[in-house]
């Protein structure tokens, strides 16, 4: 299906629908867990890009866990885990090929960019604990999508750079406005707008990185995978009696926090984006 019938007054479900079969790649849901959803994003030939179709299966996740809340099914859940496919980048951001293919007009993008504020948002206020396994590079729409975590675990060999500013636009899925709630206005400010290449350490120094991974690149995927489980150990059981910690009060006091934490305006920031990336020689 052609994204040219994208528009921004579609609804969100019918943007999703057109996005489905376009590109490459596809996010995977693991639930062997009962108490720790794993999430990967899964397009190594293309360093763990976001295409059109892994967007939309994104969501699909996204919508499921919502829902799986108050299914007793699902009572264990207090985490998810997401990490992309093993030796690659956590994610690239856009996959690069998709756009070209299917983003021609503006109107597409903003299309687009409206699906992805908005299913980040839901990301972010999910009543689990989130946990980003970042084993390799993560860049622009990967930066975007990292803000939404609760923690992130990162191996000391990976880096990670938001690049939106040097490809002339603004942030289009909301991480700017979680990116200030999580290191500041200052330092979240010299990070979108001078664009550093970030080492693992530098980012934790910071706030950005929970827990440095110590890990060579080889090893890394798995390092980073333990180290995220390991850090969910006092979220489902009490570390000084050994007992279960209630699944509902920790998805509890998760709705509390994300709820502090929200202070949307995602139609003035999707308008911003348009304004700028009209003006820019980047697009």
């Amino acid at each position: 299906m052609s994204t040219s019938a994208l528009s921004v007054s579609d609804p969100l479900e019918t943007t999703a629908n057109k996005l489905r079969g376009l590109g490459q790649g596809s996010v995977r849901f693991i639930t062997e867990n009962p108490a720790i959803a794993l999430v990967i994003l899964d397009n190594p030939q293309r360093h763990n890009a976001l295409s059109g179709k892994m967007m939309a299966e994104l969501r699909d996740i996204v919508l499921q866990l919502e829902e799986q809340q108050y299914q007793p099914e699902h009572d264990e859940r207090v985490a998810v885990v997401v990490s992309g496919s093993a030796g690659k980048s956590f994610c690239a951001g856009l996959d690069l090929d998709f756009a070209r293919e299917h983003l021609q007009s503006g109107e597409a993008g903003m299309a687009l960019n409206k699906l992805m504020n908005d299913t980040m948002a839901r990301f972010a206020r999910l009543p689990y604990i989130t946990v980003a396994s970042v084993a390799g590079p993560v860049l622009g729409g990967g930066t975007e999508f990292i803000t939404a975590f609760d923690y992130i675990c990162m191996a000391s060999t990976a880096h990670l750079r938001f690049v939106q500013t040097r490809m002339g636009v603004t942030s289009p899925w909301g991480g700017a406005r979680r990116l200030v709630n999580s290191i500041g206005r200052k330092q979240a400010l010299k990070v979108l707008g001078t664009a550093p290449k970030l080492d693992a350490v530098t980012a934790h120094a910071i706030g950005l990185v929970d827990v440095v991974v110590n890990t060579d690149k080889q090893g890394s995927y798995e390092a980073c995978l333990k180290a995220s489980y390991e850090l969910l150990n006092g979220f489902i059981q009490d570390e000084q009696t050994g007992e279960r910690v209630s699944p509902g009060a920790i998805r509890g006091m998760k709705q509390l926090v994300a709820r502090a934490d929200l202070d949307q305006d995602s139609e003035f920031e999707l308008n911003l984006l348009a304004t700028v990336a009209a003006k820019s020689s980047k697009i």
